[in-house]
Parts: C-alpha cells; structure tokens; sequence
C-alpha cells in the first residue's frame, strides 16, 4: 500500500513539475545591425571659410597664423552645421545674449526634422509593430518630451515601444546606446530596436574670448544617424550589409576624469577637452582591445577592419599607436572626419554605414573592432563581423 501511495506522490509530483517548468530558452542569437540611415543639415562651411573667420577676431599676426595651423591640422575639409556658426549672435532673439533655454528651443525645432528623417530611412522596410525599443542619444539637446517622441509621434510607431534616453555619454553614446539594443533583441528575439543619434553642436557655439578657442570650433559639427537591431543566428545567416556583433565592451580608463567633460553652462552646453586626452588613449586602448580579441579567440592580426571614433586626427592617431597599427588601418575614420568632422556620438554611425557598402566582395564576412570614447575617459565599441555575400 505505502508502495502504491508513494508511487501516486510521485507521478503527481513529476505532473505538476511539468506544468510548471519554465520555458525552454530560445536558441541562441547574436544582435545584427540589419540597416543605418545618416543625414546632415544642408549648411556646408569650408574649414577653411572657418579659419579666416575666427582669424578676423584678433588683430595680432602671430595669433592669427596659429588660429589657421590649429584648424589645417584637424585634416577636416567641411562641414555641416543646422545654425551658421559664423552669423553674429544666431541662437537668440532681439540680438540679445542666447541663454540655455533659447539653445534647447532651437536643438529642438531643427532636430525634429533631420532625426524623423533619418530614422524613416533607416526603418524602411521594417514592420513598426515589430519594434519594441528606441533608444535616443544626444549630449547637445536635454528637453522632455523631446525628439524621440516626435519621432514615435511623427512616424505613428508603436505607441508601446519602450524608450530609453541617453544624455552626456559625449562620443560614445552610440556605442552604449547599440550595447543596450543589442542585450534587448537577444532577450526578445522577436523585436527589433533603433538606436537613434543626433548632434547640433552649431546650437551651443559660444562667443571667442581667446585663441584656445580656436580647438573646439574647429572639430565639431553637426549630423544625425540611426541603427536598427534584430537578433539573428550568425553571420552565415544574416544579408549582404548587415554587421554582426560578435561581442561589447566598456572600460573606464583610471584617473582620466579630466579628460573629457561635458556640462550645462548658463548659456549653453559645452565640451571641454584636456590636453591629457591623447596620452591618455595611448595608454588605454590596447590593453582594453587586448582583452576583447583574447576572450573571442581573435588575434590582431584576424582584424580586417578598423572603425575608430574620428573625433580628430590626434584620437585617430593615438588610438592605431596604442595598438602597433598604421594610420591608414582607419581610413574610412579619416574620410568621415575630412568630410564631416566630429559629429560626437554621430560620427561613428557614418563610419559603419560607410564600411557595410564596401566590404569587400572577394571575402564573404570581415571581422572588425569599433569603439569610441566617452566622458571618464571611457572606452565603448564592439567586436563585429561584416557580411558581404
């Protein structure tokens, strides 16, 4: 009898374990870059055009020689701002003084278009239904409700869609932005998600009061770009263009806090940049690429292509130093950066796009290492292939 009962336990037992089991896990997938959209505003400023202006502001000979070696050196050509830089005060109304609000008000009115744009671009084809994350990054407009909901707004996306903003991760918000992308489709394989960037550092240009200036208004400019994430089995299963992120990374360099910083002024929002910074990638970013290659079985020298943050020719040049490797191993970087200069979180979306069309035929998938750098000094990139067959 006690047989029989312990038996009847049992099977009830093995009964209710089988209802109430969890789930079976979905087969594994790896995050997939399926499509990139870019846009710029249509103003076009000649580098040199810039230097000349900023020369007319000093009257000393010597300053105005080093004003127009410091922008020679930034190896940018052009580039493209929403608000002319060189119009005397732009950003405010009556002429008067610009204060922060008036600069949000404007990020806003000429970001709306430009981001819904490139975002249209970039789902093309895409079922809005099946988008379930957008992730916003900026560090040169703080306003809520702000562009992403235009954008949802705008494009009658999901009203469901899960939103994330990201603020003041300066270059590097894109990278954080696909990391957090990349970790929601593999844990809703079903979903897609768009990370969304846009920079008008042309909002917040601020009056010259001397020739140290002369840096930050010679690098940035503005651009808008946008990614969408799907999960996928491999490589071997995802279309021609797409990248596949193999793996991320993120690593706060040590003591590098004045490296890169960007705040809220009461007229504007700035970036500031120590003269640290160059030392400070030289030394941080082989150790950290180190790392990532070994813990995915890579060596340097498996490495096809290079997309390096082109936050101007010292990070560019620092940065292949740091890892034995010649300057022209990033030259899609150098091109981005002649044509566009540093559209901060934006520019290494430019980057990307660029290497998905010209990965070479002759050789179905190229790995490659991206990465960027945010305020800390934080290095943040990923480990991708790139699928041309």
């Amino acid at each position: 009898m006690s047989i029989a009962i312990d038996q009847a336990l049992l099977t009830r037992k093995e009964r209710q374990a089988r209802e109430y089991a969890t789930p079976s896990a979905p087969p594994t997938t790896v995050p997939v870059i399926e499509a990139i959209a870019t846009g710029v505003p249509d103003l076009v400023l000649d580098q040199s055009v810039a230097a000349d202006w900023m020369a007319g502001h000093f009257i000393d000979s010597e300053q105005q020689a080093r004003i127009r070696r410091i922008f020679r050196k930034t190896m940018i050509n052009t580039r493209r701002f929403a608000v002319d830089p060189l119009a005397p005060r732009p950003h405010a109304p009556s002429g008067t003084s610009a204060t922060i609000q008036d600069r949000m008000h404007l990020f806003y009115r000429h970001a709306v278009p430009l981001a819904v744009d490139v975002a249209r671009r970039a789902l093309d084809g895409v079922d809005p239904a099946d988008l379930g994350l957008l992730v916003f990054a900026t560090s040169t407009g703080v306003i809520a409700p702000g562009v992403d909901v235009a954008v949802i707004e705008e494009l009658g996306l999901p009203r469901s869609v899960a939103r994330l903003v990201v603020n003041f991760m300066g270059c590097a918000a894109a990278m954080n932005g696909i990391r957090t992308a990349s970790d929601f489709v593999q844990a809703n394989p079903d979903k897609k998600a768009m990370v969304l960037c846009i920079e008008l550092n042309s909002v917040h240009v601020f009056p010259i009061e001397d020739v140290d200036d002369a840096v930050i208004h010679s690098l940035f400019g503005d651009g808008c770009g946008a990614v969408v994430i799907g999960a996928n089995r491999g490589a071997e299963q995802a279309e021609a263009g797409s990248i596949v992120i193999r793996d991320k990374f993120t690593h706060l360099f040590e003591a590098t806090e004045d490296g890169i910083a960007v705040g809220v002024h009461h007229d504007g929002i700035r970036c500031e940049l120590s003269e640290n910074v160059p030392k400070y990638i030289y030394n941080g970013v082989a150790p950290v690429v180190g790392d990532i290659l070994r813990r995915n079985g890579l060596r340097q020298s498996d490495i096809d292509v290079w997309a390096i943050h082109p936050g101007g020719p010292k990070i560019l040049l620092e940065s292949a130093r740091s890892l034995g490797l010649p300057a022209t191993a990033s030259s899609t970087s150098w091109a981005v950066l002649g044509e566009f200069g540093n559209m901060s979180s934006v520019a290494l979306i430019f980057v990307l796009e660029r290497i998905a069309g010209e990965a070479e035929a002759s050789k179905p998938i190229s790995t490659g290492v991206a990465f960027s750098f945010a305020p800390g000094i934080t290095i943040e990139g990923f480990v991708f292939d790139v699928v041309s067959h």
